[in-house]
């Protein structure tokens, strides 16, 4: 099964990805990590956990964990 996902950004380790998206309320599960190299992932999330609420850019607005 192929879900759709939307690419958040780039974070410089797994474990601030994942900070990111525990602070957004995201299950784990939902989100999709590829390695981009010395340690730093790009962090995608399934549309379907976003659900209808959220912003068409999740981007704006990032505190922590980019580089």
């Amino acid at each position: 099964m192929s879900y759709d996902h939307q690419e958040i950004g780039d974070f410089a380790s797994e474990a601030d990805a994942r900070d990111w998206a525990e602070r957004n309320g995201l299950e784990l599960r939902d989100l999709h990590l590829r390695a981009r190299g010395e340690g730093s992932v790009t962090l995608s999330v399934r549309r379907s956990a976003l659900g209808d609420t959220a912003p068409s850019d999740l981007s704006y607005g990032r505190r922590t964990g980019f580089f």
